[in-house]
């Protein structure tokens, strides 16, 4: 890292906070002065509009999962980082009771930096999992990546001690993480097989026992079932 340049963690603590409030019905009420300018410099009419109309429809899935986590989670923000076509936001929202039903206050950081070219040593292999946090982003380290598990559009990612969702696809992971050590063993599951504890057939399916607190067990698909016992000998 160019120690001339300013951290990430600087740069975020003094970016600009674009302040959205939501009605009950999810239709912008209040925006901040940023708020209003991308929302103008998209050429959207934002006052009165769903919240999900001012985002691109790629985009809107992920906006969705944080209005839901926040309503099922009223005491505690959730946040996420959505990818747009103008750049990075870290976004969080948070529930507001009010006397017309409960609204939503969103937040959100420019992040002017634009992603580093994929090595070709390693041709876009990830280094390290980004993770939703209460923070915003958070980052795993590979090696301690449990398992990962289908959500939706993105993933589950279970950690030794923890579990946080991420906002990468099953798919795109399987393809970005290292195959010598990930293996998937069902279309909804993906493991890191250097935290597999055992595998045991129950009801007929063989499942796998993964280390971690939070870990489910894994089930083990018939398509998927030879390469296994090929990797461990089973």
């Amino acid at each position: 890292m160019d120690a001339s340049q300013p951290s990430f963690e600087y740069r975020l603590q003094r970016e600009p906070v674009g302040v959205v409030i939501l009605d009950p019905e999810q239709r912008v009420i209040w925006a901040n002065q940023l708020a209003a300018q991308m929302f103008s410099h998209h050429g959207k009419q934002w006052q009165g509009a769903h919240i999900l109309d001012l985002h691109p429809e790629a985009a809107r899935d992920k906006v969705k999962l944080l209005l839901d986590s926040a309503r099922n989670r009223p005491e505690q923000p959730a946040g996420m980082v959505l990818t747009l076509p103008g750049g990075t936001l870290v976004s969080k929202v948070t529930a507001l009771d009010g006397p017309a039903g409960q609204g939503f206050c969103m937040l959100f950081h420019p992040v002017d930096r634009p992603p580093a070219p994929p090595s070709p040593a390693t041709d876009g292999r990830l280094l390290k999992l980004p993770l939703s946090s209460a923070k915003g982003l958070a980052l795993m380290d590979v090696a301690d990546v449990v398992c990962l598990t289908a959500e939706g559009h993105y993933s589950r990612a279970y950690g030794i001690a923890s579990q946080a969702l991420c906002g990468l696809s099953l798919a795109e992971l399987e393809r970005r993480l290292d195959p010598a050590k990930f293996l998937r063993v069902h279309r909804s599951h993906l493991v890191n097989l250097d935290h597999a504890l055992g595998a045991e057939r129950r009801d007929g399916q063989w499942v796998l026992l993964m280390n971690g607190k939070e870990t489910p067990v894994v089930p083990v698909s018939r398509a998927h079932i030879d390469i296994l016992r090929k990797r461990l000998a089973i």
